[in-house]
């Protein structure tokens, strides 16, 4: 990407709200650690999945609403982007 096109890009992120920007980071930190390998979901997250599974195999399931809330959960604060 041409220096332009980014520093043309930051401009335009720079002008979003506080809340934006900070999504903006934070899916840009998601994407890198996809990119890179190097996500690795945490004890507690893979537990839920393992019991979430588990009552799916029983029939077992949740609203959309209340499965929206446990992903909202687990959404990290993240700020400091390492290049």
């Amino acid at each position: 990407m041409a220096q332009e096109t980014l520093n043309s890009l930051i401009a335009v992120i720079l002008t979003l709200s506080l809340p934006e920007q900070e999504q903006v980071v934070i899916r840009l930190q998601d994407n890198i650690k996809h990119l890179s390998g190097k996500f690795q979901p945490t004890e507690e997250q893979q537990a839920r999945l393992r019991q979430a599974y588990r009552e799916a195999q029983e029939g077992k399931f949740i609203s959309q609403e209340a499965a929206h809330q446990m992903m909202e959960e687990f959404e990290q604060t993240q700020y400091a982007v390492a290049v």
